[in-house]
């Protein structure tokens, strides 16, 4: 009765829409009802009881009813048997493997699906692969809008991280090259089309092409990035807006990464706030014993280096115990440099004093060298020290994953501390130069015995 009643209303609304004359309103109507997949089930429903009626008023024979009757239990069966294949389907479905929708390449259709999309964002380290194609270009044409969001080239830290997963061969250098080659392009590209550049301070876990993301007819494509990958990052998957709440998810989300993205090229307050700048400290911590213990050799230069010595007096002891070569270079008491650092370095400090306790640090060096008899070496310097080093394994031979420069900045006559910053042979080329400077004064300098008893300078 329920088919009967469905097949009712659709006919009054035939009859309304016939009396306004719709021709456009009775096509979708008619198609509605031939499409709908309820159909048979409304003409079982119909025809049943049409002849019912019939056979009860005595118009329609037995024999006919029988025949009837025997078409509609037809008609049912087949209900029946496509009823059981959509329960099998739907139960084929629940048990299908989760991990089909992962493959190891790209969906045929990508570059085709971008040509002709209206809408792209593109998200990843380089993309140079992307950039190349002419699907891109052939969008543009189109008066498709491209969105790009890339690494940023000038962020060293960020370019340093990113290239440790990169596979072999792939260094921080070629890496930045990479990106700023892509960078290029697009700007070339930007001139033929619509296309709006940004770039990350952050490393995207996955390349993602995002096409057409809010319509009907959406594709999200996103390649997980692999650690140090032997072939091309895998898996590769694609959502369709018909997979719901994971497509939304993935939307979102690359949304989010191209919102905290900066637009390219940089404004020149933005490229001066990302200009790379050393890392000051008031004091070194912990690090600074630490370093000093692994060391094999030390090389310290400075003008008295007196705190140093007296503050870690024992430990020096023990490092020279324990073999470690010891190399200190301080200035010259005699000379005009200690005259210099006094009045330029030290406010309140007089000359006397700084030649003082540039004694008192040889007296003690002296008696370190007594005591342990170790490779303890010193020499003095006539040359005006801009800065104070404590050189942990700096030399080539030695050079280590330990291997650390401890650099203090002379400021002139300022108020409190010095400023104070680290280097390890990845900073190159200021490590490098660094030490090459403190090698240089050290090589300068004047051999200072310690042999004798209570060694004085000349």
């Amino acid at each position: 009765m329920v088919g009967c009643g469905h097949i009712c209303a659709l006919w009054l609304r035939y009859i309304s829409i016939g009396s306004v004359g719709s021709r456009g309103r009775i096509k979708r109507l008619a198609v509605g009802i031939v499409s709908d997949e309820y159909l048979d089930l409304y003409i079982l429903c119909l025809v049943a009881l049409v002849f019912t009626v019939l056979g009860f008023v005595g118009v329609v024979r037995s024999a006919a009813l029988a025949s009837v009757t025997l078409a509609l239990l037809a008609l049912l069966a087949f209900s029946q048997i496509r009823s059981r294949r959509h329960v099998a389907d739907i139960a084929r479905a629940q048990h299908s493997d989760p991990l089909s929708i992962f493959r190891t390449k790209f969906p045929d259709d990508l570059d085709s699906r971008r040509a002709s999309a209206s809408s792209l964002l593109l998200i990843g380290t380089s993309l140079g692969w992307v950039v190349r194609s002419r699907s891109l270009r052939q969008m543009l044409r189109s008066g498709g809008k491209i969105r790009v969001l890339l690494l940023d080239p000038t962020d060293e830290h960020l370019i340093r991280v990113t290239s440790e997963h990169l596979p072999d061969g792939l260094s921080e250098e070629r890496l930045r090259q990479r990106v700023e080659t892509t960078l290029d392009e697009l700007a070339d590209l930007r001139a033929g089309g619509d296309i709006e550049i940004r770039v990350a301070r952050f490393a995207p876990h996955m390349s993602i092409s995002a096409i057409d993301i809010d319509r009907p007819d959406g594709l999200i494509v996103l390649q997980h990035y692999e650690h140090r990958p032997v072939e091309q990052s895998v898996p590769i998957f694609a959502l369709k807006p018909a997979d719901g709440v994971w497509y939304q998810h993935f939307a979102r989300d690359a949304e989010r990464q191209w919102a905290d993205g900066t637009p390219w090229p940089l404004a020149p307050a933005e490229a001066l706030r990302r200009s790379a700048r050393p890392l000051f400290k008031v004091e070194f911590g912990p690090e600074l014993e630490l370093g000093m213990s692994k060391a094999q050799e030390l090389l310290i230069t400075g003008v008295t280096r007196n705190a140093l010595i007296n503050s870690k007096y024992n430990k020096f002891e023990d490092w020279l115990r324990n073999g470690c070569r010891i190399r200190m270079l301080l200035t010259d008491p005699s000379s005009d440099a200690i005259v210099v650092a006094a009045e330029r370095y030290y406010a309140g400090r007089s000359p006397d004093s700084s030649r003082e306790r540039v004694r008192q640090t040889l007296r003690l060096l002296a008696e370190l060298k007594r005591s342990t008899d170790g490779d303890l070496l010193v020499r003095l310097t006539s040359y005006p020290l801009a800065m104070g080093m404590i050189s942990v394994n700096g030399s080539p031979d030695s050079r280590s994953e330990t291997s650390v420069l401890f650099v203090e900045y002379y400021a002139y006559q300022a108020p409190g501390e010095e400023p104070k910053f680290v280097l390890q042979p990845a900073d190159r080329p200021w490590f490098e130069n660094l030490y090459q400077e403190a090698e240089a004064l050290w090589a300068g300098g004047r051999d200072y015995s310690l042999i004798s008893d209570m060694a004085e300078p000349d």
